[in-house]
């Protein structure tokens, strides 16, 4: 018996991949690919079941049964899936997608059955007729799939019955028939496989093959699917397209009545149409006809009677293109809006910025050399107020740097202590202006020293307190910070500080509270149109914690006050906690300003290129002390014909002059190849801190580049990177 059933279980393997390998050369419609999908889930089924004869060892029986079982089940759904699509049922999608999740689950109890017993119970494996067959007890699950097939296999005879009774194609009436007749047989064999020939041999590998080839003869057998009834066929679904079949001589078979629209001389001379189709496609042009657009797709129509047949959609892309148009319209509006808005930034960048460094540079002289306490006091104050100034520049350009993704988040050590006391001096000016009581509560066991952008949570931290001075007519505002946890960051230990501002201020409706953080939105403007403001700080601070991974929590009774709160990891550099604030604002108080030049360069000549005649005071008071010689030119004519006569080790070129910009009189002085300047290097020094304008001004040629106002440290870090060490 096993060499029969060997026999017959090998041939019953050939005829399947046949099978498969005939419906894969066919595949037209969705029906196919599932009719597809179901030979290849009988190749499975195959497979395993031929291991399952020549296998000795429970563990190669028990494998060769799963793939057996894969295959197996998916006959069953592929099978659902070809039937509902063959019938083109309106089956609610709901019973397929149930059918489907049974399927994974029951596959799921077959691989676990040795432990759940639910559905194979006494699982062994016995020698019978010389042949390795399972003995087993059918488990709950067992019968419930049993059931589920004859559920399947019944809804699957229903749907074609039901077609059958509704279809008038006598071509199609004969498909019907052929599968129905199928779905009997494999009813018929089902029931062998309960008999008990059924434990040596499982018949309905036989019974669903014999099923595949009926419907094959079903589909493919005296198929009515020759050009025009294809082209037809595709119009019922796409009824907006024009449809043109070709004969397998190249003659027009067959279009459509939309292509007869489109193109009314197709009756008279098809051929010009042709040719003006095959022109497009060849092309990629599209065809205008009365105002309409079209484009066309070429769609081969292979068939045993007609292999070289093709068939020409036509597609109204009128909308498509109206609506790229309009794109491109859109785009080049916005290219318009972010050019005027970069040149905006950039005028508006170097208009205030060479007055502040003006102002920030004279009072650094004064900081310097002026010994009498009200005078360096009144300095002081000259330089917060700078300060502040140039922070509403900031805030915009901070704003078109995150927005254009180029804001970085740059850790660095810093004094928490000195952080508190410079935000809090800052703002204490402020508060006393508006007689303000401002209070400052610092936990004293919160850690020296941290790492983390410094930078960036004072700026989020004097957006957040100004506000609070600004919306806060009368009454107090408190600024406190204290360690919400210490915990392990993986590479130390971190801390996480909680930051709040607390006013009595105006408060914020709950309607208004998005506007808080709308870029350029202002709340109540009648109320606080006395309010000062470019309405961006609420939203840089927003965007910037984001970045920090953090976020902004906001509490406020209108008329009463606001409390605005966030909370921030930092990695701790020096555990040491800070102690009482009190003391520690002492020791920073009691430090009176002092400046000590790095280094002194006497041996170094440095040509500074300024229209501005203050700029150029400003620049060589702040180096005076280094004993650089340096000498001004006030355009950039005078620049090329200094640099032409003598050498200097540096240049520092203004970018915005008269006449010539910095750019090109930087150029002519590189481009004499044989002057004393040509290998000098070039920094350029601008009031244009747009975000980009470093490395454009890069890529132009300097060497360099300075932005205005002059932050002392940085001119001197630059001097430092471009001369040699001897000098």
């Amino acid at each position: 018996m096993k060499q029969v059933i060997m026999f017959t279980q090998w041939i019953n393997f050939f005829l399947i991949v046949s099978e498969m390998w005939m419906v894969f050369r066919n595949m037209k419609k969705r029906a196919h690919y599932y009719l597809f999908a179901n030979c290849f889930a009988l190749v499975l089924y195959s497979i395993g079941s031929l291991f399952m004869l020549y296998v000795e060892t429970e563990e190669a029986y028990f494998v060769a049964m799963l793939l057996s079982w894969a295959g197996k089940i998916g006959v069953v759904v592929s099978l659902l899936f070809f039937c509902i699509a063959f019938c083109e049922s309106k089956l609610p999608k709901v019973i397929p997608a149930i059918e489907s999740v049974f399927a994974v689950i029951t596959y799921i109890v077959i691989v676990t059955t040795k432990k759940t017993d639910l559905f194979y119970k006494e699982l062994r494996l016995v020698k019978d007729k010389g042949m390795t067959i399972i003995d087993y007890v059918d488990g709950p699950w067992h019968t419930l799939w049993n059931l589920t097939i004859v559920a399947v296999i019944v809804t699957c005879f229903v749907m074609i019955l039901k077609k059958l009774v509704v279809e008038k194609n006598l071509q199609k009436r004969k498909q019907c028939r052929v599968v129905l007749l199928a779905l009997l047989i494999e009813l018929v064999i089902g029931f062998l496989t309960s008999l008990p020939i059924g434990k040596y041999y499982d018949f309905n590998q036989l019974g669903f093959t014999l099923v595949v080839i009926l419907v094959l003869i079903a589909i493919f057998r005296n198929d009515f699917l020759d050009t025009e009834s294809l082209a037809k066929e595709y119009v019922i679904d796409e009824l907006s397209a024009g449809v043109v079949a070709l004969g397998k001589n190249g003659t027009v078979a067959y279009y459509n009545k939309t292509t007869q629209q489109i193109f009314p001389e197709i009756a008279e001379n098809e051929q010009a149409v042709i040719a003006k189709i095959e022109q497009s496609i060849e092309t990629g042009e599209p065809i205008t006809v009365q105002d309409k657009i079209y484009n066309f797709e070429e769609r081969r129509l292979v068939h045993k009677k007609f292999d070289e047949s093709k068939m020409y959609v036509i597609i109204d892309s009128t909308k498509q293109y109206q609506h790229l148009k309009e794109v491109e319209r859109e785009r080049q509006i916005a290219d318009a809006a972010n050019r005027a808005k970069t040149e905006f930034l950039a005028g508006m960048s170097h208009e205030i910025r060479t007055p502040i460094n003006t102002v920030l540079g004279m009072d650094e002289m004064i900081l310097r050399e002026s010994t009498e306490s009200a005078i360096r006091e009144y300095a002081m104050d000259i330089q917060m107020a700078g300060h502040t100034l140039l922070s509403i520049i900031n805030d915009i350009l901070d704003l078109n740097k995150i927005e254009s993704g180029k804001m970085e988040i740059v850790p660095a050590e810093y004094d928490v202590s000195g952080l508190v006391y410079d935000i809090s001096n800052m703002i204490k000016l402020r508060a006393e202006a508006k007689h303000l009581s401002f209070s400052v509560s610092v936990s004293p066991d919160i850690p020296t020293k941290l790492c983390g952008d410094d930078v960036r949570i004072r700026q989020i931290l004097m957006n957040l307190l100004t506000n609070a001075i600004k919306y806060t007519p009368k009454g107090e505002v408190w600024f406190r910070v204290n360690v919400k946890q210490k915990a392990d960051g993986g590479n130390g230990t971190d801390a996480i500080l909680h930051f709040e501002v607390e006013d009595t201020g105006v408060g914020i409706k709950p309607e208004d509270m998005d506007k808080l953080f709308a870029k350029f939105e202002r709340i109540e403007v009648e109320r606080n149109r006395n309010i000062e403001g470019t309405g961006l700080g609420m939203p840089i601070t927003m965007r910037l914690l984001s970045m920090m991974g953090s976020e902004l929590k906001v509490e406020s009774r209108y008329g009463k006050g606001s409390v605005f709160s966030f909370d921030l990891r930092q990695k701790i550099v020096d555990g040491a906690p800070v102690g009482e604030y009190e003391n520690r604002i002492k020791e920073f108080r009691s430090k009176q300003y002092t400046y000590n030049e790095s280094f002194t360069a006497p041996d170094v000549h440095v040509l500074l290129v300024d229209d501005n005649e203050i700029n150029r005071k400003v620049f060589t008071l702040l180096l005076k002390k280094t004993e650089i010689k340096i000498t001004a030119a006030e355009s950039g004519y005078k620049a090329i014909e200094l640099a032409a006569s003598q050498k200097f080790d540096m240049i520092f070129m203004d970018q915005m002059m008269p006449g010539m910009d910095g750019t090109t009189a930087m150029r002519k002085i590189k481009e004499g190849k044989d002057g004393p300047c040509a290998d000098t290097p070039v920094i350029v020094l601008t009031a244009d801190a747009v975000e980009g304008s470093k490395e454009k001004y890069m890529e132009e040629g300097f060497d360099g580049y300075l932005s205005k106002p002059i932050a002392f440290e940085q001119l001197l870090a630059v001097i430092k990177d471009n001369l040699p060490k001897e000098k």
